[in-house]
């Protein structure tokens, strides 16, 4: 394997693991400041639909999500049939870490549509 092939593996391969955590949290943090401005007394004359702008917050942080599962795919995918010893970074830690990217991602996708319905789904603003 050449090493410009590895050293696109291997930016492939960290994009794919850590592009999801990072996402989910940015999603997270976005979506609870916007049912924030929607319910605060201060973000009231900003007129902020909720629904809407948790399912496009929702949606493009799904589309970041499934391009990093596209990455990891890639990297497994062009990682195959070596060995987990050999090299300088072995190619069987690329595909290690890909193998782990893509369960993460997975996880990453459905906490992001569960936190997305949820904010759509639920009622948002509440009087205590």
């Amino acid at each position: 394997m050449s090493a410009s092939r590895l050293r696109l593996l291997g930016m492939l391969q960290w994009a794919g693991l850590l592009v999801g955590a990072g996402v989910w949290g940015g999603q997270h943090i976005v979506g609870f400041g916007i049912t924030q401005a929607e319910c605060s007394a201060g973000g009231a004359h900003w007129g902020i639909g909720n629904d809407v702008w948790q399912a496009t917050l929702m949606g493009i942080t799904a589309l970041f999500i499934v391009a990093a599962e596209v990455a990891a795919v890639a990297v497994f995918r062009g990682t195959e049939g070596t060995s987990y010893d050999t090299g300088d970074p072995p190619p069987g830690r690329l595909r290690f870490f890909a193998i782990a990217a893509m369960a993460g991602n997975l996880i990453f996708l459905m906490i992001v549509l569960l936190d997305g319905f949820a904010s759509i789904f639920n009622v948002v603003c509440r009087q205590g």
